[in-house]
């Protein structure tokens, strides 16, 4: 749409090679994650599949067959450096070829977009994984719930089944990972 094109893709005046929308605008002085003090803030639920893990500047906004490439890291600071420069870096690769190939197969900063999508990242998304789709989170059955559901994702091999995946706020290895910094 017209909107979109605008919000995302409008050619800068001002500065050559960049776009001047308010979406592109945002996401030029936005982080994916940051630490304040010793909180850490990102926008999705940080669990024992995203803590450390990194998507690989190759990732496709697609329905993968098997899980993309990508990287751990052992620190927090080292994980939130490398996710602000991969939203750097696709920026950049989204301001070099913002629109689809002649195939319709690949587009710049197509890593963003997967990074949104719990699909596309295996489950392993820091944006869109979340603590729970409503309800009590920490109790016995909403464990029990999450446990089969990650389990089901797991053994279908399939990336839609993480949708139905709730991260567990309670999981003592993230937190001790969170607390090494």
């Amino acid at each position: 749409s017209n909107y979109l094109r605008h919000a995302f893709s409008e050619p800068s005046r001002n500065l050559p090679g960049t776009f001047a929308g308010a979406m592109s605008n945002y996401l030029r002085h936005a982080c994916v994650a940051a630490v304040f003090g010793q909180t850490l803030f990102a926008h999705g639920a940080v669990d024992a599949r995203t803590a450390g893990y990194v998507p690989d500047d190759s990732t496709r906004f697609c329905l993968p067959a098997a899980p993309q490439a990508g990287r751990m890291v052992d620190s927090v600071s080292e994980w939130v450096d490398a996710l602000n420069g991969l939203l750097e870096r696709g920026l950049a690769d989204h301001a070099a070829r913002p629109e689809w190939d002649a195939e319709r197969a690949t587009r710049g900063g197509e890593v963003l977009l997967a990074l949104q999508n719990r699909d596309a990242m295996w489950g392993r998304s820091i944006v869109s994984n979340s603590y729970a789709d409503g309800g009590c989170i920490t109790t016995e059955s909403a464990a029990r719930v999450r446990e089969a559901a990650l389990a089901d994702a797991e053994a279908r091999a399939d990336p839609s089944a993480f949708a139905a995946v709730a991260s567990d706020p309670l999981d003592a290895g993230v937190a001790a990972w969170l607390i090494r910094g």
